[in-house]
C-alpha cells in the first residue's frame, strides 16, 4: 500500500518540505499511519532534510493504487 507524507520543519508547519510516497506492507503486513510517518521521517534524515528533532510528517488518509 502507498501513501503520501509531507514532510515539514516543526517550526514551520504551513510549508511542505518535502512530499514522499512511501510503500509499506508488500509482505502482506498491515502497517498503521504511524508506520507511514516514522518510514518518511527516516528517509527525510537519510536524505538530509534536517535532523528527526527539526522534522514531522503528514500522512495523506487515501491510499494511492
Amino acid at each position: 500500500m502507498k501513501r503520501i507524507v509531507d514532510i515539514y520543519r516543526k517550526e514551520q508547519r504551513g510549508q511542505v518540505l518535502w512530499t514522499y510516497i512511501v510503500s509499506l506492507g508488500g509482505d502482506g503486513s498491515h502497517p498503521g499511519l504511524e508506520d507511514f510517518k516514522k518510514e518518511a521521517l527516516r528517509l527525510a534524515v537519510m536524505d538530509k532534510r534536517g535532523s528527526l528533532a527539526n522534522l514531522d510528517a503528514y500522512v495523506h488518509l487515501e491510499i494511492i493504487k
